[in-house]
């Protein structure tokens, strides 16, 4: 319990309660979540860190549209997570991600092509490029994540420039997620998951 406290106050302002009651603005701050959940909003992104010392990240945005009822899940998320690779510490060498799209409606038998747009910049991505479910291969239903490392990393640099990735889908049905904080938000698991031991 004391190590779960010393990295919060190492990371930023606690904010107590599942209601986020807090004095002054929360973008940036990280705040322990009801869920056992080190959060922090960054503009669209909310950053979610759990796992032993809260080294596991991810950042993620979560759309939701006035006319469902899906007011938990929303109906669609862009989820772009922290992997844990290289060295004795886990966070050596560049940084590497997984990104995942969850889009409600999206077909279980999802045939490409499947394009993402960052403000004009094209990503044609072929069928090697993605596959259906989680980025660890689960049958997660609605979902599809990006298994080219080459890929991600230059999706990753284009939408830390961006201001709007459009993923578009099964003759070029469309869903949107704005890019407002993406930087600030990845910086911040950066320094996260680099803390000292305690």
């Amino acid at each position: 319990m004391k190590s779960i406290f010393k990295i919060i106050l190492l990371t930023g302002t606690l904010v107590f309660g599942a209601s986020g009651t807090q004095a002054g603005n929360i973008d940036g701050k990280w705040f322990l979540h009801e869920f056992g959940e080190l959060r922090a909003y960054h503009g669209d992104f909310l950053n979610v860190c759990s796992g032993t010392g809260f080294r596991s990240c991810r950042t993620v945005q979560y759309g939701f549209k006035t006319d469902n009822n899906d007011t938990f899940f929303g109906s669609s998320r862009l989820s772009i997570a922290r992997t844990l690779g290289g060295g004795s510490s886990g966070v050596s060498g560049p940084p590497q991600y997984t990104i995942e799209f969850f889009v409600r409606n999206l077909p279980d038998d999802l045939k490409g092509p499947i394009t993402l747009s960052i403000d004009g910049e094209i990503f044609q991505l072929e069928d090697k490029d993605w596959q259906m479910g989680s980025p660890e291969g689960n049958n997660v239903s609605e979902t599809i994540s990006l298994i080219n490392p080459t890929h991600i990393d230059e999706l990753i640099a284009a939408m830390r420039k961006g201001n709007s990735i459009r993923f578009l889908y099964e003759g070029w049905k469309e869903t949107r997620f704005q890019l407002r904080g993406i930087s600030n938000a990845l910086d911040a698991i950066e320094k996260q998951i680099k803390l000292p031991s305690s």
